[in-house]
Parts: C-alpha cells; structure tokens; sequence
C-alpha cells in the first residue's frame, strides 16, 4: 500500500472507530422511557402524523421549536412505525450514530482546509471519543444532526473564505438554513466568513452574498409561509422558544432568585430583560461576572453533558473522559486566544468560537450549550500538537546532524 493510500485509509479508520463506540453504547445501554425534551419531541412527532398540527408541548399549532429535528423524527417515524415507540427510538439512536460520522468528517475536512491533514485526523480522533458527542447519539434530541449540518456549514465557510466559488456561497446558504432550522441560534455565525472576505479582498462581495442569502431563503421558505398561512404575521425563526431559557439564566450562581409564581409567562423575554437591568443597578460586579466568567466555567468547567456514558464505560475510562474534556477546553481557550493574533486559521476558529459562546452567555448556562462549540477547540489544539511534534522533530534531526 502506497503512502498517499495510507494517508487517504486513515480517516476511514477513525470513523470505523467512531462507529464503533456509538453502536457499541447504543446497542448495549439500557433505556428508561424517555422524560422531557425527548418525550415533548416524541408526542409532538406522533401528533404531526396522526392530527397534522405542528405543536410543541401544545396541541394547537405554534412555533416553540423550529422544525428542523421534528421533521427528521417524523421521516423515521412514517417509514419505520411507532407502535412500539422504544423500538423506534433505538432506530432514531442508531441512525444518529451513523449521521454522526458526518460531524467528524467535516471537523477532518475542516482541519486538514485550515492547517494540514494531521490536525485534521487529530481534531477527527478527538471528536471521534469525545465522550458528549457518543452519548449525545442515543438521545432524541437535536443535538447530533445539528452537529454535522453545522460542521457542514463551517467547511463550506472555510472554502468560501479560500476559494470564494460560487457553488460554495449556495451550499453554504442552504446549509445555514438547514441549520438554523434546527438550532436557530446559529445564525450569528452567517456574516463571518463574509468578514473576512472583506478583510481579504477589501471589497463587500455583494453578489456572493447574495447567493448565499438566496439559498438561505430556498431552505427557509417552507417554514416562513406555513407561520404566515397558519398565523397571519411574519414569524422568522420562533416565537415563544427563547424567553424561558433567557429568563433562566438571570439568575446569578443559580441562587434562586426568580420567583417564578410571579412570572408572566407570556412575556418572559421582557421579564429577564427587567431583571438585568436591576441587577445591573443594585450589584453590577455580581451581574457582570454571572455573565460572563460564571456562566463560561458553569457550561465548561463544572458541569460536563456526559449523562450515564462515563458509569457506562467504567470509572477509569470515565475519569479520562472527562480529564480529557477539561484539556481540550484549557488548551483550546489558551491557543485560541494566543493564535487568533497569530495565524488567520485559528483567528477564524476563534472568532466563531467567540460568537456562538455570546450568544449561550445570554442564556441559561446549560453544558448541552458548549456541543458545538466544542470543535473549534479540538481543531486548534490539533493544530498546536502538530506544530509542536513538527518543531521536537527538526529540532531532534537538527541534534542528529
């Protein structure tokens, strides 16, 4: 076998890998039925099929969730039945461990674009064990098909940043659109490569823009005229999604400070601006802090989206992986904020690691909130590695000559 057949092997080997631990805890855990999001999901699917109404936690059509994930659960659901609804949450489970692989192959792609195809197979081994992203793939919920548009979405902006094609910006557009579908959140990531482009080519791209925006449009069209149809009013993403996370997450050190009795919760948004802004005022420092180093260590640090995989695994295995968490979040942060003035590869990462990190910082700190944010690490402490082991091996073959 030659040495590019080697090279090109090495990925098929890590996926292989990757596959294997995800089928290997999926098949072999064992499930209660499932409770919250994923059961909200599961009676939301199950009441499209059988009453046509789209309604999370209602039986009345709204727009608490995009419908992203709800139409992938209710592809599976129509071709694969749901009388037995454990059964067909083990296929949901085994599909998400092959659609998985999609995530780790665009963190190789996206790697080996930026930097070399090394980092590209370390940032894929490390996402290929990633303790959250095996056991995220047994759960009904959005997190593993958001994951691979995602890292979809961040190769296309990748490409359009190198080559600025024209079938990068609609692939690009159509894969933000999927995306947000999903997770909307992830829209503030739309302008970066755009950004860049105009750092690089001093211009504003208009006309790339515009197709990426056309695509966008084709992917989000359905939705926007089924909430127009069915409400009469333009509603974008979501309506009534975003107020209770915001207004959870003004609670300092979760000290219990809402009285949620009083809350109105038809205008929890406002509420949690309300309390902001007093909180602003009686103790800034507190409210400051909360907001950013606190909620930063709540999600990163002190709390780890693992569930029962690590009890799964073993107690050894599970120390490492969360060992393991906590170097990638330490080393990726620390060569973040060094590289970002250094080398435009990792000023990219950082610069979407930063945006996506804004926005959860303004929600209820949730570790499930770090998931994808958690490849922009990997990649640049790939990368270090790499350039640590090239620099040791010239600096060894400099001592041998």
């Amino acid at each position: 076998m030659t040495s590019e057949r080697v090279k090109k092997s090495a990925i098929w080997l890590i996926l292989a890998f990757a596959l294997f631990l995800r089928l290997y805890y999926v098949l072999n855990e064992t499930y209660e039925p499932v409770e919250w999001d994923q059961k909200n999901y599961t009676t939301m699917t199950v009441q499209m099929i059988e009453d046509g109404v789209y309604g999370y936690l209602d039986t009345k059509p709204n727009t608490y969730v995009t419908p992203g994930f709800p139409m992938f659960l209710y592809v599976v659901f129509k071709i694969f039945g749901y009388s037995d609804i454990m059964h067909t949450h083990m296929i949901v489970r085994v599909i998400q461990a092959f659609i998985s692989l999609g995530a780790i192959t665009f963190i190789y792609l996206i790697g080996k674009r930026l930097f070399n195809r090394p980092t590209g197979w370390i940032a894929a081994l490390f996402a290929a064990f990633y303790g959250t992203y095996v056991w995220m793939a047994s759960l009904i919920l959005t997190e593993t098909l958001f994951l691979t548009c995602f890292m979809g979405l961040m190769y296309m902006q990748v490409r359009i940043i190198q080559e600025n094609k024209k079938w990068d910006h609609l692939i690009g557009g159509l894969l933000l659109g999927i995306s947000v579908l999903i997770r909307p959140n992830c829209i503030v990531v739309a302008p970066v490569p755009y950004v860049f482009l105009w750092f690089q080519e001093r211009r504003l791209c208009l006309k790339e823009i515009s197709w990426g925006v056309g695509m966008f449009i084709v992917a989000m069209l359905p939705w926007w005229i089924r909430n127009y149809m069915t409400f009469h009013e333009v509603i974008l993403l979501s309506k009534e999604g975003s107020g209770n996370p915001f207004l959870g997450g003004t609670d300092p050190y979760h000290m219990g400070t809402i009285d949620w009795s009083k809350v109105n919760y038809d205008d929890q948004f406002g509420e949690g601006l309300r309390r902001i802004k007093q909180g602003l005022k009686e103790d800034p420092w507190l409210w400051i802090r909360w907001f950013t180093v606190g909620k930063f260590k709540d999600m990163f640090i002190h709390h780890i989206y693992l569930g029962p995989y690590p009890n799964f695994m073993g107690n050894i295995y599970g120390v490492f992986l969360k060992c393991f968490h906590l170097f990638l979040v330490y080393a990726g942060i620390f060569f973040s904020m060094i590289g970002m003035f250094i080398n435009k590869s990792v000023r990219f990462l950082a610069v979407n690691f930063l945006i996506m990190l804004g926005v959860a910082l303004l929600f209820i700190s949730e570790a499930r909130y770090t998931i994808p944010m958690m490849p922009y690490l990997m990649i640049t402490t790939a990368a270090v590695i790499v350039w640590a082991g090239q620099w040791a091996a010239r600096r060894f073959a400099g001592r041998r000559v």
